[in-house]
C-alpha cells in the first residue's frame, strides 16, 4: 500500500479516534448536566411532607406522575428518565411514603425502592387544642403526650430561632392544622408537628394569605380570631356572624367578652363559665382584657378563617346560645337582655 494512502488511513483513524473521545467527553458532561437539573428538589421548604400512596401495579409514568400531582416533584417526564437512567422500573414498590418537595428526585427513588411503609390514620377535628391532639396522637401510640405538649407550646424547640409565619409567641396552638393524617409509623413527636404545620402553611398559603392584603389583620390575629370563632359555633352557617360580631367589638374597643377564652385558662374542664372564671388574670380572659388574646386557643379549620376574613355584615353586638346549638343575635344590650330572659339565662 503506498505510504500516501497509509497516512491517509492513520489521520481519518485518529481524527475518529479523536471525535468518538470528545463525544464521549461532551457525552458525560451532558449527561451530568441532566443528573444535576433533574435532581434538583421542587422546593427548599423542608415544612411541607405529604404522604403519597404507591399503588400495587402503578408503573414508573403512573408513580412520576403522582408525585407531581402531589406538588412532590416538578417534572414527571424528567422523574421517570431518571428511574430509567438508575434501572430502577422494577424496583419501585407499592406503599405509603412521606416525602417532601425538598426532597431531591434520587432520594425519593430510594424512599419508594425501600418498600411499604405502614400509616397512622388520625382526624384532627377543628377546634381541638394542643392538649387534645397530644392525647389523641397518644391514644394511637404515635407521640409521648407530654413531650408533644412541650415542643408544641414551645415552638423555638422544634423550628429554633426562626419561628414560622414570624410567630410573636412560641406557642404553636392554632398552627396545628386540623385535618386527616396519615402518619408513617415511627415519626417522633417533632416530625409530627412540623408535618401539621407544613399543612397549615399549604393551606393559608392557597387561601388565606392572598385575602390579607384587603383585611386590616396579621395572620396571626386571623387565626387567633378564627379559633374563637371556631369554639363558639356549632353551625356552619353562624361563622361569618359570630365573627362579624367580634370584630364589630374589636372596631369599638369593646371586650370581646368570648367564654371560650376564659375555658381556655381554667383549670377545671367543664363546658360552662363560671362568674369566678370571670375573675382570673390571664391576657386570654377577655372579660379583663380588651382585644385580643396573645394568641389562639385552639385550630381553627379554614372555614372559620375565611369567616374572619369576609365576615357577614351586620351590626350585631351580641349573641346568646338558644340552647339547640344555634344562637340569637342582638345590636343592643337591651335586646341582648331580653333574648336571655327568652331563653332561660
Amino acid at each position: 500500500m503506498p505510504d500516501n494512502v497509509q497516512k491517509t488511513i492513520k489521520r481519518t483513524d485518529n481524527g475518529l479516534v479523536r471525535f468518538l473521545f470528545f463525544g464521549l467527553i461532551i457525552g458525560c458532561a451532558l449527561l451530568g448536566v441532566f443528573f444535576i437539573t433533574a435532581n434538583q428538589p421542587l422546593s427548599k421548604d423542608d415544612l411541607v411532607t405529604a404522604v403519597v400512596r404507591i399503588e400495587p401495579g402503578m408503573g414508573t409514568r403512573q408513580i412520576a406522575q403522582t408525585l407531581q400531582s402531589e406538588g412532590i416533584i416538578g417534572s414527571a417526564t424528567l422523574f421517570e428518565l431518571l428511574v430509567k437512567l438508575e434501572r430502577a422500573e422494577h424496583q419501585l414498590k407499592a406503599g405509603a411514603y412521606l416525602l417532601s418537595p425538598a426532597m431531591r428526585p434520587l432520594e425519593i427513588i430510594d424512599h419508594i425502592r425501600s418498600g411499604r411503609v405502614r400509616t397512622v390514620r388520625i382526624v384532627i377535628p377543628e377546634g381541638f387544642e394542643i392538649k387534645q391532639i397530644a392525647a389523641l396522637l397518644a391514644d394511637r401510640g404515635l407521640v409521648d403526650a407530654e413531650r408533644f405538649r412541650e415542643l408544641a407550646f414551645n415552638a423555638h424547640l422544634v423550628f429554633g430561632e426562626e419561628l414560622p409565619f414570624d410567630l410573636p409567641i412560641a406557642s404553636l396552638e392554632g398552627y396545628l392544622f386540623p385535618d386527616t393524617y396519615f402518619f408513617v409509623e415511627g415519626l417522633n413527636e417533632e416530625e409530627i408537628i412540623r408535618q401539621m404545620v407544613g399543612r397549615f402553611r399549604q393551606v393559608v398559603e392557597n387561601s388565606v394569605i392572598p385575602l390579607l392584603a384587603e383585611s386590616d389583620l396579621t395572620l396571626h390575629q386571623v387565626v387567633t380570631l378564627a379559633s374563637i370563632v371556631e369554639r363558639e359555633i356549632m353551625v356552619d352557617e353562624e361563622r361569618p356572624l359570630v365573627a362579624s360580631v367580634y370584630l364589630n367589638r374589636l372596631a369599638v374597643d369593646m371586650p370581646l367578652q368570648a367564654d371560650p377564652t376564659v375555658r381556655y385558662v381554667t383549670e377545671e374542664e367543664r363546658p360552662v363559665v363560671l362568674y369566678r372564671d370571670l375573675e382570673i388574670d390571664s391576657p386570654y380572659n377577655t372579660y379583663r382584657y380588651r382585644g385580643l388574646p396573645p394568641g389562639p386557643i385552639a385550630s381553627p379549620g379554614l372555614a372559620s378563617m375565611l369567616a374572619v376574613l369576609k365576615p357577614a355584615e351586620t351590626d350585631y353586638y351580641y349573641f346568646v346560645s338558644r340552647r339547640d346549638g344555634t344562637h340569637e343575635f342582638s345590636r343592643t344590650y337591651d335586646e341582648h337582655l331580653g333574648a336571655r330572659r327568652k331563653y332561660g339565662y
